[in-house]
């Protein structure tokens, strides 16, 4: 009894110095015994799990993009009536999320149709998954970009063929000749290796890097778009060896590209439950798919090149309802975006900005979802350049990938804080278990800036609202996004997660080598 009283003390004690809130832990799968029933009061023995890190500062391990972080819309995004481009409040909130690619595909993409002229009452029409993409369109995309330091990254259709089986690039030309915006990158389809089973045609590897051969051949008769840069194949991982033989004979058949794009989804979103979301074996899908990707891009291209994750969410369908969209998603978030840039992916391009049940955005007024205030916090304070951090586990369970910590240098520009500071990003997966976190070595008795994020009111991981230090985060109007303001602990105080919880951490005084100059 003594014990568990001294425990219970110990949580109080640091929820009250931390200002870490309790965190609503029932209804999840339990990683280390039995299924927590919803509004059932959790054991009193919870107790404080030790844990260390040690961050290596002298020498960064990789350098992504400064466009790191990036976005999805559909191509059938045209259709939407509450996806105003001139919205104020829409050009607010992508502003806080520059620099980054807009990426607008995805599977419409390859049912769009540019038209001009274009008749108003047919542009507004999508039929037969097919959208029409009309001059005014174009121009108010392209405008919203250069107006929010977007971007466009924009994918053409491929399904457009000849009687012969080959690409056809006539309604691309159209396209391409209207234009006279300088697109930053130009895409042609959208996971060509599962046409059968959305389009019911099937191409080779080899037929669609001959497709890229095409549309480089279009661009260079072109004077203003022989330098155009192009991302390709977009393919979504089949299997090891399918996903391989496909690739390998794309990249064979084609030096067209100027980057390699591939998909990667953890879960089938009719299907993922909560405590998917939060599961080690799911997070840990992505390294896998990652190391397969680049063994074929490393073997034609070299090391030097460069991978991108042109699309990736939570769950393929459109996301999981009521999941893909509330706190209990920025697990996945941000651990794919530490994972990926410490295993050398150069853009991650999250599914979706807007649309579907993985939104940022409310689908009706536009507020921002727990997220994109995620994704809003990463780009305020990382920066590109990756550091090796690495946890060690002092207590006896034997499981390493419930504390999950990533390192960058922080960036300055946008935060405040001195050339040398490091972020680190945290996340504990622990459903009963606070995780306390000692820093090594040059990190040791530093200061540090805490900006914990937890869910707000009553639903906990399924929250749609989240808080920051215990504080609401919202737009202030919408013209303005809200301060950032951390909590400063002192002294190299311990850094305290409580369970199911995720956090950005600032040593401002690291003097780290690699983040100086």
């Amino acid at each position: 009894m003594l014990r568990h009283v001294t425990n219970f003390l110990v949580l109080v004690f640091a929820q009250a110095v931390f200002l870490l809130p309790k965190v609503d832990v029932t209804g999840f799968r339990q990683h280390e015994g039995p299924m927590l029933r919803i509004n059932e009061t959790p054991d009193l023995s919870t107790r404080v799990l030790d844990y260390k890190v040690n961050v290596s500062l002298k020498l960064p391990i990789f350098k992504t993009d400064a466009r790191f972080l990036s976005h999805n819309v559909e191509s059938a995004i045209f259709n939407k009536t509450n996806f105003n481009f001139s919205s104020t409040k829409l050009q607010t909130l992508m502003r806080g999320l520059a620099p980054a690619y807009l990426r607008v595909g995805g599977t419409s993409s390859d049912f769009v149709t540019f038209q001009n002229p274009c008749k108003e009452e047919v542009a507004k029409r999508n039929q037969h998954k097919q959208t029409i993409l009309c001059p005014q369109d174009w121009i108010r995309l392209n405008d919203f970009c250069l107006a929010t330091g977007l971007q466009l990254v924009y994918a053409l259709n491929q399904l457009k063929r000849t009687e012969d089986g080959q690409w056809d690039p006539t309604n691309t030309e159209k396209l391409l000749d209207f234009n006279t915006y300088d697109v930053p990158a130009w895409e042609l389809g959208n996971e060509p290796n599962s046409y059968l089973s959305h389009a019911n045609i099937s191409l080779s590897g080899e037929q669609i890097g001959q497709d890229f051969n095409v549309l480089r051949t279009v661009f260079n008769k072109r004077s203003n778009y022989r330098n155009a840069v192009i991302f390709g194949p977009d393919i979504n991982i089949r299997g090891a060896i399918i996903t391989t033989i496909f690739l390998e004979r794309f990249v064979a058949a084609t030096n067209a590209t100027n980057g390699t794009t591939f998909h990667c989804y953890y879960l089938d979103g009719s299907t993922a439950t909560l405590d998917d979301f939060i599961d080690p074996e799911v997070l840990d899908v992505l390294p896998g798919e990652i190391n397969l990707i680049k063994s074929t891009v490393d073997k034609y291209y070299g090391k030097e090149a460069k991978p991108m994750l042109g699309e990736t969410g939570s769950a393929y369908n459109g996301g999981a309802k009521n999941l893909s969209d509330r706190y209990v998603a920025g697990f996945m978030l941000l651990d794919k975006l530490g994972m990926s840039a410490k295993m050398g992916l150069n853009v991650v391009m999250r599914a979706a900005l807007y649309g579907s049940d993985y939104t940022m955005l409310d689908l009706d007024n536009l507020d921002p979802k727990p997220t994109y205030w995620s994704a809003y916090i990463y780009k305020r304070l990382v920066n590109t350049t990756v550091l090796e951090a690495n946890v060690v586990n002092t207590n006896s369970s034997k499981d390493d990938r419930i504390v999950r910590v990533y390192a960058h240098c922080t960036s300055t520009e946008k935060s405040g804080y001195d050339a040398g500071a490091v972020t680190l990003i945290v996340m504990n997966l622990h459903k009963r278990h606070s995780a306390n976190i000692t820093l090594l070595q040059e990190l040791y008795g530093q200061d540090v800036d805490q900006y914990l994020l937890t869910p707000h009111g009553p639903l906990g991981m399924a929250s749609l609202q989240i808080e920051l230090n215990n504080n609401l985060l919202a737009m202030v109007d919408d013209r303005t996004l809200p301060e950032l303001k951390p909590v400063r602990l002192k002294g190299g105080r311990q850094l305290v997660l409580p369970p199911l919880s995720y956090g950005f951490y600032v040593v401002n005084n690291a003097k780290a080598e690699s983040c100086i100059g």
